[in-house]
């Protein structure tokens, strides 16, 4: 499957016969493979953790990995408000999942957008819909995706009424650049060299969430999050870019946004560690 180099045969002269000649840190990455390696666990899984390691894999192995990670199949009896709502069943039957739920609970009730009904169903509704629209389905109304935006910690109860709405019809936008169809496009069509750019982007943005979130993620999941979640930056930074141009009225091209070069997010630097909170909330 590629997650080790293959060797390479050389003669060694007439009558001498032949040698297979393997990379220098070959018993260093079967180690690493053995390591991570266990039962049930699919390979994919073991490529984005050498992936994220800085291991040379085949760009084919990367691209399967992404590939089967990021493909949802919608039986063709179901529609994607279905399947988000049997994930959130499932999500709730973890601890895991019923800490999210609490969380996501108070943001609401501190935001004030509940408007009367219980902050935990409301919350539910919330995780409902970020599964919907991450399967390509969209939010139903925009007192919905404004219960959203709440809930996932954004300040969107201060804007006045027709702002809220403003903000709601815009990131409704934004959201649909982001389900696993177009993230698996982003996934099989970006340069691999700038998903790996993406991946230490992504873990400086991981140490940004709230210690309670962060404490919900399992340590094997988190060493997993940054490659998986490259594709999510890379497509960040493509809106960025575009909403960049837009702003300083350069006119868009047909077609597709040309890949940056690497994804290093020009349009929204990273903030620098002595002050990253401060400009991220300001981001």
């Amino acid at each position: 499957m590629g997650l080790v180099p293959r060797g390479h045969r050389r003669f060694l002269g007439r009558g001498r016969g032949t040698e297979v000649v393997y990379p220098d840190d070959m018993a260093e990455r079967c180690c690493q493979v053995a390591k991570r390696m266990r039962r049930g666990q699919p390979w994919q899984m073991v490529a984005f953790s050498l992936f994220a390691g800085g291991a040379d894999l085949p760009e084919e192995t990367i691209r399967a990995a992404y590939r089967w990670a990021l493909a949802v199949e919608v039986p063709s009896d179901s529609d994607e408000l279905d399947v988000a709502e049997r994930s959130v069943d499932q999500l709730l039957s973890t601890v895991a999942g019923r800490r999210l739920e609490g969380l996501v609970a108070a943001q609401v009730k501190r935001s004030g957008v509940a408007q009367g009904e219980p902050p935990a169903a409301v919350a539910r509704g919330v995780l409902t819909n970020l599964f919907l629209v991450q399967l390509g389905g969209e939010v139903a109304d925009y007192q919905a995706m404004i219960e959203l935006l709440a809930g996932i910690g954004l300040p969107i109860a201060e804007l006045p009424p027709d702002e809220r709405v403003q903000a709601a019809c815009f990131m409704d936008t934004v959201f649909s650049a982001f389900s696993f169809d177009e993230l698996a496009g982003v996934a099989e069509n970006t340069p691999v060299d700038e998903l790996r750019a993406a991946i230490p982007v992504v873990a400086n943005l991981l140490e940004l969430l709230p210690p309670a979130l962060r404490a919900l993620v399992p340590g094997t999941v988190a060493e997993l999050l940054p490659p998986l979640l490259a594709p999510l930056v890379v497509q960040l930074g493509r809106i960025a870019a575009s909403l960049d141009a837009d702003r300083h009225g350069v006119g868009q091209s047909e077609g597709p946004l040309p890949s940056p070069r690497p994804a290093t997010m020009d349009p929204m630097p990273l903030p620098s560690a002595s002050h990253r909170k401060s400009e991220a909330r300001n981001a």
